[in-house]
């Protein structure tokens, strides 16, 4: 996002891609920049600069007319002096900068340990990631700021979305058989934002990072699938916290295991008794865990007393649950279809963060979607393409 750059302009919100940064600057200012995407990762500055010219000198002192009829006027470094000048200089100093955060990152930030975006290994270094799962964003002198990039990645990933197409998808398993299946194991040239962790953007004007995809490792495809195995496994151990008590297991099939014999919940069952679709399925989980959060017993909505609310300890306050469902049966007794959760639609979104429980049916299930599941699109969550062998599969 950046702001309209003249101090006199009445638009006060910022603009929120340099699509509509540009019609702005043409309609509102009259003013139109020749090749503007060239300094798209350095726009505050060069923009700042020449708002200040032009207030100062008036537009026509600073811009040319193609022709005497156009109301607009333009600003080109392939005419301009001044503008080729101002370029070069932003350029330069960006440039030095940013070869001096690329110093540290190789002398200091490389050597950090992080944890592999694909497995639960904690990696001495980032070649693990390279190396490893062949997952190239491109060789190490052409990066800076790699950590923040792997950050990004890693938040797209949390969300369910290929790195490549960018579409988001229902599982973890879902997406991996995208990514697989379609050979995604890269990311999207058309996306800009990754622009700024790519040296040559600050070398060559105009020169994307794209034209850098074809420098890759040695590697193959059997070996890529093999190493995304490590991912599966990664989702299988990972703590999974009971629905009813602070109990953690060290797998989600575990926790569904101790869930049936302690507390007579058997998620298994209910979801082939009910004919639970994955949807259906997040939201029985997610409502459960409220209502626990919450001191309410999902099934009959009898709330914890005040008196085991008072207690200090949260373990003694877990314990009356652990003793309802025991006393009452409740665990059991899967409120019915026709209740109102199942229809609310903020059931669908995690109560637990990363919850394994959520994960875990995507490996059960056949990976298309269900007839008549509830789609994220009338949530109104985002809107996505889809082609025709993934449409079942995209929220």
């Amino acid at each position: 996002m950046i702001h309209c750059p003249f101090s006199t302009c009445d638009l006060t919100e910022p603009l929120t891609n340099s699509t509509s940064l540009v019609i702005h600057l043409k309609d509102a200012h009259k003013i139109v920049f020749k090749n503007i995407h060239h300094m798209f990762i350095l726009l505050e500055r060069y923009l700042n600069h020449w708002a200040k010219e032009i207030e100062a000198k008036g537009l026509e002192k600073v811009g040319i007319k193609e022709n005497e009829d156009d109301e607009h006027y333009i600003i080109d470094p392939a005419v301009s002096t001044a503008d080729r000048t101002l370029r070069d200089e932003i350029q330069r100093e960006k440039l030095n900068e940013i070869l001096k955060v690329q110093e540290k990152e190789r002398n200091e930030d490389a050597k950090q340990k992080r944890k592999c975006l694909f497995c639960k290994n904690i990696c001495e270094n980032r070649q693990h990631m390279f190396g490893e799962h062949n997952f190239n964003i491109g060789l190490p002198d052409n990066l800076v700021n790699v950590n923040e990039f792997l950050d990004m990645l890693e938040a797209k990933l949390t969300g369910l979305q290929c790195l490549y197409c960018e579409k988001t998808f229902t599982s973890p398993a879902v997406l991996r058989k995208h990514m697989r299946k379609k050979k995604h194991f890269k990311i999207s040239a058309r996306n800009r934002l990754y622009d700024q962790f790519y040296v040559i953007n600050y070398l060559e004007p105009g020169k994307n990072w794209e034209n850098f995809e074809h420098d890759r490792y040695d590697s193959d495809d059997d070996r890529r699938d093999d190493s995304w195995a490590d991912w599966d496994e990664a989702l299988e151990e990972e703590n999974t916290k009971c629905l009813f008590e602070d109990a953690f297991f060290n797998t989600a099939q575990s926790a569904r295991d101790h869930m049936k014999e302690t507390h007579g919940f058997d998620l298994e069952g209910e979801r082939h008794r009910l004919g639970l679709d994955f949807y259906q399925t997040i939201t029985l989980i997610n409502y459960v865990r409220r209502q626990t959060m919450l001191g309410v017993c999902f099934s009959c909505l009898t709330r914890r007393p005040q008196t085991v609310d008072n207690m200090e300890e949260e373990e003694e306050r877990g314990e009356w649950l652990v003793k309802h469902l025991r006393e009452s049966g409740c665990g059991a007794k899967v409120p019915s279809m026709e209740t109102d959760f199942w229809k609310d639609p903020q059931f669908l979104l995690p109560i637990l963060e990363n919850d394994p429980l959520l994960m875990i049916f995507g490996e059960e299930e056949s990976d298309d979607e269900p007839e008549g599941g509830i789609a994220f699109e009338k949530l109104s969550l985002s809107d996505h393409e889809s082609d025709d062998e993934d449409e079942d599969e995209i929220i």
